[in-house]
């Protein structure tokens, strides 16, 4: 459609029809886009609630539902006439960039090449008046079925890793694209921006000052799922699971919408329940949706879902290609497909009668969108199930606190499963005092415990899994001579130190610098790192255990497509003696030979100013050693930390929910922290300090008057620095609202965030509005 006062073609989505007298004066629509609707009548509907509910625009809820590339691209191009010398100097300026460049130029470059900013748009029209030039747009669609726009290196190999190491870079995001690109001939550039987690104008950046150079490659996509996956059947359920098996069948015979939570213990075979269920949704002629936390577990999820049902199954996550994303949404939305399996967008999946909804791991904050619009999975969910009278099935060994608490309150049906399916034992583990350790002379960073029962997990071909939540080779380096420790100077936080190429680097902002040889401030050379990461901990083991194999898995091992399930195959097939990984390895994956499980730091995520720091790490440790002992051998997990006395450790050790819930539901209650009420949080930023300070004040008022016109009773806490005060030259201030009702809330909040954008000068402040967080950092 036309849009503003030039015309500018842009895509519009149609959302309904209407007669009315009066239209005089309306544009007329430019082109039809489909032939037929995008989205139907349920995603439409479901749009609207998602504006309201996340505080978000149509186009956001859009966003989400239709694969990235389905629309269009326009650019208008200018071309050149005839031939002018008019007297005015600007105007000689655009005709002689457009004769420079063979009579034609796209508007945007035109207006650059011109060297022209304010009055284009006006010139540009009085050449059209004389007939000087014509302007036209010119489509072309988002995805190419048949060609890809790659980036190579501009320049020789070497001379970029000397640009590198001679430290002329100070953006990690450009290091990481040259680096991927020094590894590959080419890359599709739209894969290399999501694999290297850089925005198109990095690329653009990088191409202006030539480093990097675009073409147009001919490429022939293959199928998905071309890999040979040995097809399985069905096993014998157990009693626990045939106990689910038959209520939940029942549920999905009923065509009625029930919400179900699967508490079963790690190992007790809940993904064949989920197979199982599927199975009888496609016999009725039902759909399916999986959603799994994790990019890193749908490798593994996507085997033995493809293994049971063949072609039948769809994958939906953002490592796609946009092409290979399109090809699935088509399939889906044509009806050749019934099983969608993947992370959190994968609940847009587009099926016309939805039988089951399964969300594994439940309690996951992965589920929760951190961009708008804020979604949080488990809620969407729930409308998708509501309109096709469906089941929605929560699986987790470590539920949610909420979840759990509507449960126990009647409004979701529980259904348990205590024992592993295999009937070994859960894994037995031991609570290691890192204090005690350090007192009796043992300063490496593993126990002599640990240490001990590396060695005879390596000595006894059997495999070992070390959890550490923190990538990296260091914390922080530290002066011990001044004292000075090395920060961001755009964020409010330590840089990183990196081994693998010497780099301290900013984990929010991407800054990087080399590793100094010296203190910055005193010139002391007593200059070193301080705590540990997963690369420390895979040096330390090379070190301390001579000839072991060791594979790690963080964010900085899986940047390509294909990494998260090349590492774990590896792994396996090669049966490396110690995977050291993140969070990453912590869920859902299944290797039988792995019997020992070591955590380290376990009480590094308490003490972070979250109110769901004791329910993070208990699912954590939980979570990780359900790693071990899930073949014939019984496994054994060491728990290293330095508050070992806190309640949520000391219950993961006993593998004991019901007492971590009862104490920690408590707290909840008595601080007045969900699901006993809703929260807000709304964060407040920009780059003058007291400007931002100012605003926040605002919002605080404009908080409380939209609660007193709803005669709401809210808290509103603030304003307040936000814990991390500062990220990318932006000071961040926040406010957090307790509210009883979410309805009350999310209207308050929506009168807010209106109010502050429709004010006519904020100074340059942004504001951003969560309901029911997932993090208050």
């Amino acid at each position: 459609v036309p849009f503003g006062r030039g015309d500018r073609p842009v895509e519009a989505y149609v959302l309904r029809l209407v007669e009315r007298e009066g239209t005089e004066g309306l544009k007329s629509i430019k082109r039809l886009l489909d032939e037929s609707p995008v989205l139907n009548e349920e995603m439409l509907a479901l749009a609207g609630w998602m504006r309201e509910r996340y505080i978000c625009t149509y186009a956001d809820s859009f966003r989400c539902m239709l694969p990235p590339g389905i629309g269009v691209k326009s650019v208008r191009l200018v071309r050149l006439e005839r031939e002018l010398e008019p007297e005015n100097g600007k105007l000689r300026k655009i005709i002689d960039a457009l004769r420079e460049e063979g009579g034609e130029l796209e508007y945007k470059e035109l207006k650059k090449r011109a060297g022209l900013s304010r009055g284009f748009d006006k010139m540009v029209r009085d050449l059209l008046e004389m007939g000087a030039v014509s302007v036209r747009d010119d489509f072309f669609p988002g995805v190419k079925e048949k060609r890809v726009k790659v980036a190579r290196l501009a320049m020789p190999p070497e001379k970029i890793a000397e640009i590198i190491e001679g430290n002329q870079l100070k953006r990690i995001q450009y290091i990481r694209v040259l680096e991927m690109l020094m590894e590959s001939d080419y890359l599709s550039v739209s894969e290399l921006s999501r694999f290297s987690g850089v925005s198109p104008g990095v690329l653009n950046t990088l191409s202006k000052y030539g480093y990097i150079e675009f073409e147009e490659l001919e490429v022939k996509r293959e199928p998905l799922l071309a890999r040979s996956i040995e097809k399985s059947s069905p096993m014998p359920p157990t009693p626990e699971q045939e106990s689910v098996l038959q209520d939940v069948k029942a549920f999905i015979d009923g065509r009625v919408f029930y919400q179900v939570l699967l508490h079963g213990v790690t190992g007790s075979g809940k993904t064949e329940v989920y197979l199982q269920l599927i199975q009888h949704c496609l016999e009725l002629g039902r759909q399916a949706i999986v959603l799994v936390p994790e990019i890193s577990l749908t490798p593994q999820m996507v085997e033995r879902f493809v293994g049971r049902f063949g072609k039948d199954v769809a994958v939906l996550h953002s490592r796609l290609s946009l092409g290979e994303r399109y090809d699935q949404w088509r399939l889906i939305r044509e009806g050749k497909i019934h099983v969608a399996v993947g992370a959190r967008s994968a609940i847009f999946a587009p099926f016309k009668d939805l039988g089951i909804v399964i969300i594994d791991e439940e309690h996951e904050h992965t589920y929760k969108s951190q961009t708008t619009p804020r979604y949080h999975a488990r809620e969407v969910a729930q409308r998708r199930c509501l309109y096709h009278k469906a089941v929605l099935l929560y699986g987790s060994a470590t539920p949610s606190l909420e979840t759990y608490y509507r449960a126990k309150n009647g409004e979701i049906i529980l259904k348990e499963m205590r024992e592993r399916a295999n009937r070994m034992v859960l894994p037995q583990v031991e609570l290691v005092d890192m204090r005690q350790e350090l007192n009796q002379g043992n300063r490496s960073i593993f126990s002599r415990k640990l240490a001990e029962e590396i060695k005879n997990n390596i000595a006894g071909g059997q495999q070992t899994m070390l959890f550490l939540n923190r990538r990296g080779y260091a914390s922080f380096i530290l002066c011990r001579n001044c004292g000075l420790v090395m920060r961001c100077p755009h964020c409010s936080v330590s840089l990183t130190y990196h081994s693998k190429n010497e780099r301290l680097i900013c984990h929010y902002c991407g800054f990087t610098v080399k590793k100094p040889g010296m203190c910055p401030k005193c010139k002391s050379k007593y200059i070193r790192e301080f705590g540990i990461g997963t690369q420390r901990v895979e040096e330390e083991l090379a070190r301390q255990f001579a000839g072991c194999t060791t594979i790690r898995m963080d964010m900085d091992t899986t940047s390509s497509k294909h990494s998260h399930e090349e590492i774990l195959n590896t792994f396996r097939d090669r049966n490396i003696n110690i995977m050291v990984g993140t969070q990453m390895i912590t869920k859902g994956h299944d290797f039988p030979n792995v019997t020992l499980v070591g955590v380290l730091a376990a009480d590094s995520l308490l003490n972070t100013g979250d109110y769901c720091a004791s329910e993070r790490t208990f699912q954590l440790l939980t979570q990780v050693a359900g790693r071990a002992g899930r073949g014939d051998v019984r496994g054994r997990v060491i728990i290293q930390g330095y508050n070992t006395e806190d309640f949520s450790i000391l219950a993961a050790c006993r593998h004991d929910y019901a007492s971590f819930y009862s104490q920690e539901i408590k707290i909840r209650e008595k601080l007045k922290f969900p699901p006993f009420t809703n929260i807000a949080l709304a964060i407040i930023s920009g780059e003058n300090d007291k400007a931002v300070f100012t605003a926040a004040k605002e919002v605080r008022d404009s908080m409380v008057t939209s609660f007193d016109s709803l005669t709401c009773e809210a808290e509103v806490l603030g304003p307040a620095r936000a814990p991390i005060a500062r990220i990318k030259n932006k000071y961040r201030w926040r406010l957090i609202v307790k509210c009883d009702s979410l309805d009350l809330l999310v209207s308050a909040m929506a009168r807010t965030v209106d109010g502050f954008y429709s004010a006519a000068k904020k100074r340059g402040v942004e504001l951003s509005v969560d309901i029911n967080p997932v993090s208050m950092l």
